[in-house]
């Protein structure tokens, strides 16, 4: 193809939600620093408040909250705690892995014995083996944070709440 025909020219895709985002997000950021330095003069809006206090679990479910603003704050405690965990000792980061590998691995043996008993002896009744398997699913606490994490992040990238 010698490019003379406007089918063979390339296009360039872009994502305009993504775009229009990132536009607000970096619009918060600088109304944020603005906030923080004392340089914004004018009085916020109640949904643009929690640039100023934060965002507590009670304001999660408010409605007065603007959801970008809600998904910009989310975004921002989800990246400082993955700097936290980046500029983790070594010890913190062993524990951590360890930790991770040891719920693992006894995920994986309780699920097999699980599944050999039921082979062994047939299904128990539906509430028991749901006890079995809620306790062979169980995680630390600090896991659990991180999996509901990864939800909200699910539920940032699909822009859900938009």
């Amino acid at each position: 193809c010698l490019c003379l025909w406007p089918s063979c020219y390339m296009y360039i895709y872009v994502n305009t939600t993504e775009a229009e985002l990132q536009k607000n997000f970096t619009k918060l950021s600088e109304l944020q620093e603005k906030v923080r330095n004392g340089t914004e003069t004018e009085p916020l809006p109640p949904e643009l408040q929690p640039l100023i206090t934060g965002l507590d679990d009670q304001d999660s479910d408010s409605s007065v909250i603007d959801p970008v603003v809600r998904i910009f704050l989310k975004r921002q405690k989800r990246m400082q705690e993955v700097k936290k965990r980046r500029e983790a000792s070594l010890i913190e980061r062993f524990q951590r892995f360890a930790s991770k590998k040891y719920y693992s691995i006894r995920r994986g043996f309780l699920m097999t014995a699980i599944a050999l008993r039921n082979l062994a002896v047939g299904l128990p009744p539906l509430e028991q083996l749901t006890r079995e398997v809620a306790y062979a699913n169980m995680k630390e606490p600090e896991t659990e944070t991180e999996a509901s994490q990864d939800e909200r992040l699910k539920d940032e990238v699909g822009h859900g709440e938009l």
